[in-house]
């Protein structure tokens, strides 16, 4: 793999994204609250947590937009980075999705303060390589054309032996910072989907820069890690507001199971509602989790990372699968 230095951040217009990142993402589908819910529990926390991803589909059809404008801008002003997804998973799970435009994502992007944005990707592109990186080259110019001020960062949808040279060749096409993939299409296990990390990254330094490659739908702390140790920097996903994580271990429970963790830290005597503490909870854990990750990606150390904070069977399994 050509050596390319990995920053420890990103510049997102006039701040400094530090990676590797997780955003907690906010969504209206497979989540118990209403997403300006969310939104208003993540404002309210940016001591603990500083960034998080948020649906434009969403932002279109929430109830009482302009508190929601003001709820983005507090939250700006008070340091938070805000990462605009282009709505495509929403409106597939809602079908919706021939309502949902690349016009009425611009539209979006207008109303509402964010930092970054996916760009409005394409979920069934054409199956040719030349016309498959052109039209996600289209639609990010597009879109960059939109917001000129904003960074749009393309999502690549493909297989995972196809990922590589689409990601690069989109890259050496826009000159962007930092391109996404969805981490289902990297495989069906974790382990060839870590592989197909790996295998983004190679090609990618073959820019001669570093380009952040972000995972959409990794929330597992287990995976964040791994995939960080593949050459993965930024990750988004729902599980912080779906699941209950052990402090302790970095495993997922179910959400019913907070209380089983709830002396881990001190929102169980926050007076807070069952929802409002153990998504805290969670929060604390990710934020603590990420720090701990980037000292050891600035030392160089992320497989001890790993040995030290993974369940000894997975930690094995991966010194056999990755030669660690």
């Amino acid at each position: 793999m050509m050596e390319v230095a990995r920053p420890v951040t990103l510049r997102v217009g006039q701040r400094e994204l530090p990676l590797p990142v997780y955003f907690p993402s906010i969504s209206s589908v497979k989540t118990a609250l209403r997403p300006n819910d969310y939104l208003q529990l993540l404002s309210s926390l940016v001591g603990i947590n500083s960034q998080f991803l948020v649906s434009a589909f969403d932002l279109a059809s929430i109830d009482n937009s302009e508190q929601v404008v003001q709820m983005l801008r507090t939250s700006n002003k008070a340091g938070a980075v805000t990462l605009m997804d282009s709505g495509n998973y929403e409106s597939f799970w809602k079908d919706a999705q021939d309502d949902w435009t690349q016009a009425a994502f611009h539209k979006v992007l207008g109303t509402f303060a964010f930092d970054l944005a996916f760009g409005f990707d394409e979920q069934n592109p054409p199956n040719e390589f030349s016309e498959h990186v052109a039209l996600v080259v289209a639609r990010w110019r597009a879109d960059q054309a939109a917001v000129a001020d904003c960074l749009i960062v393309p999502i690549v949808h493909g297989t995972a032996d196809e990922l590589p040279t689409l990601c690069a060749a989109v890259v050496a096409e826009t000159c962007v910072p930092m391109i996404a993939v969805p981490e289902r299409r990297l495989g069906d296990g974790v382990t060839s989907r870590a592989r197909a990390v790996e295998a983004i990254r190679r090609e990618l330094n073959k820019q001669g820069r570093y380009v952040a490659l972000h995972l959409l739908g990794t929330g597992n702390p287990i995976s964040i890690a791994l995939y960080t140790a593949m050459g993965a920097d930024s990750f988004d996903g729902l599980e912080w507001c779906q699941t209950v994580v052990d402090h302790d271990t970095a495993l997922l429970f179910h959400l019913s199971q907070a209380e089983f963790f709830a002396g881990q830290t001190q929102w169980a005597d926050a007076g807070l509602s069952f929802q409002a503490r153990t998504l805290a909870h969670n929060l604390e854990f990710y934020s603590g989790w990420m720090q701990r990750l980037r000292k050891a990606v600035s030392n160089g150390a992320v497989v001890d990372f790993c040995r030290h904070n993974f369940p000894d069977r997975v930690f094995r399994q991966c010194a056999l699968d990755f030669g660690w």
